[in-house]
């Protein structure tokens, strides 16, 4: 029987990992100890990770379903909708997809975003 297991990974804003947590939906009974986590993915090393230009990353995990659904909610407030929207975050992502997105770069895509709303209200 299969178990889905996901990671989530915690990350400092420059994209550095900080905490891996892994969640199971194994039901445990008090008394039982739980069966060890999945290995740990490995990540580029610090050396190689500080020759990679920013904007690149290795690590292939793809945009979450939360972070798109917020990238469409922050767009929808500067009254980007639909179609429009969708080309917008493709043309921000520099992807033909936005499959093509990873986690990183959407959570800094989410912070530019968030903080041109703030200046723009002060």
């Amino acid at each position: 029987m299969k178990k889905k297991v996901k990671c989530v990974d915690v990350r400092t804003a420059d994209g550095t990992p900080i905490l891996h947590l892994y969640l199971s939906d194994q039901e445990i009974v008090l008394g039982e100890s739980p069966t060890a986590p999945p290995p740990a993915r490995k990540h580029p090393s610090s050396a190689n990770s500080r020759s990679q230009s920013p904007n690149n990353t290795n690590d292939g995990s793809e945009m979450t379903e939360a972070q798109k659904r917020y990238l469409f909610r922050l767009l929808a407030e500067r009254g980007l909708e639909g179609d429009t929207a969708h080309e917008h975050l493709k043309e921000l992502f520099q992807v033909d997809s936005l499959e093509d997105a990873t986690k990183v770069e959407a959570s800094r895509l989410i912070e530019r975003l968030l903080e041109e709303t703030e200046r723009a209200k002060a």
